[in-house]
């Protein structure tokens, strides 16, 4: 029953942060000019860090990633990342590759997606046993910011991964720090 409650949960995030994606009229009559948005150069690659708690494991959680932008106008990242959970005596490795659609492109805003997750951990109560990896997947929401030419931007983000083999889904909330890696700043302007 939980389970349901929780999957029911994730549903309402996701179709929330949709919700947040439908233009104004405003926009969407802006969007009939042409303003020279093709124009743009890429916004730039980010990498940073990531500390958080994984609320089933009841463990902190320490992770990096990497933000490429895979459409010129910022809307939708691929962001792999990997994370080490610190639970009682075992750490867990997670392995991401996400796919995201960021409601305000450039300039960040709320982001919901998910992707593929593999999770490096031991299945018994005994720390000398062999580790396994596992393959499952993942829902991810969150709130970015610093688009607007900065150099170092932040996120807040919650992820649910779920794996068969698990006896509960981890669920994890982060808060990053990401610079930018590329010659342009995240909004895609030269950097002076």
């Amino acid at each position: 029953m939980t389970q349901i409650i929780s999957r029911a949960f994730q549903s309402a995030l996701v179709l929330t942060a949709l919700a947040f994606t439908i233009p104004s009229n405003a926009e969407a009559q802006r969007r009939g000019r042409d303003d020279g948005e093709d124009k743009l150069p890429w916004p730039s690659v980010m990498a940073g860090v990531t500390i958080g708690y994984d609320d089933r494991s009841a463990a902190e959680l320490l992770g990096a990633q990497l933000r490429l932008p895979v459409l010129r106008n910022g809307m939708v990242e691929l962001v792999p990342s990997v994370s080490a959970t610190f639970a009682n005596g075992l750490k867990e490795y997670q392995y991401n590759a996400d796919l995201v659609f960021v409601t305000r492109g450039r300039s960040g805003g709320l982001y919901v997606g998910g992707g593929i997750a593999q999770r490096n951990t031991i299945l018994t109560d005994n720390p000398s046993d062999p580790r396994e990896t596992l393959t499952g997947y993942n829902l991810v929401a969150g709130l970015k910011g610093g688009g607007h030419g900065d150099l170092i931007g932040v996120q807040i983000e919650s992820r649910w991964s779920f794996f068969d083999e698990l006896p509960f889904d981890p669920r994890a909330i982060t808060l990053g720090v990401n610079f930018a890696l590329t010659g342009r700043n995240p909004n895609g302007a030269p950097r002076r």
